[in-house]
């Protein structure tokens, strides 16, 4: 039987989290879906004007084309993106005049997904805040 004094037990115990956790998480970022797309509006007002953007992320295995957004379901205030290639991730600003209130996305694939502008919590002594 192999003598193992203490603190190499916890070295090794320390070791098995950090792999197990970093397995896990390589795991978990793997695409399983053929056609996947994130997005996320933010609005973050600040005191004389209105940080905006909307960021799409392919989280799929294939590419996605045909991109339609639309503000505030507002024809007036839209546009089109042609491709967007697995894991590409795609930071647009908003329309000037578009309120930012929605935001909704169509794919060629058939992915309709439709959000929220969401603000950013702010905390005092923050910057920004």
């Amino acid at each position: 039987m192999i003598n193992i004094k203490k603190p190499e037990t916890i070295i090794v115990f320390l070791i098995t989290i950090v792999a197990g956790v970093i397995i896990f998480n390589l795991v978990v970022s793997i695409p399983t879906r053929n056609y996947s797309l994130e997005v996320d509006a933010l609005k973050d007002p600040e005191s004389l004007l209105v940080n905006s953007r909307v960021v799409l992320k392919n989280s799929g295995i294939q590419s996605l084309s045909g991109i339609n957004i639309v503000y505030d379901n507002n024809l007036k205030f839209n546009e089109t993106i042609n491709t967007i290639k697995p894991g590409e991730t795609i930071i647009l600003s908003p329309p000037a005049g578009a309120p930012l209130k929605t935001v909704h996305v169509k794919t060629k694939e058939g992915l309709d997904i439709f959000k929220e502008f969401r603000t950013p919590l702010k905390l005092p002594g923050m910057i920004g805040s």
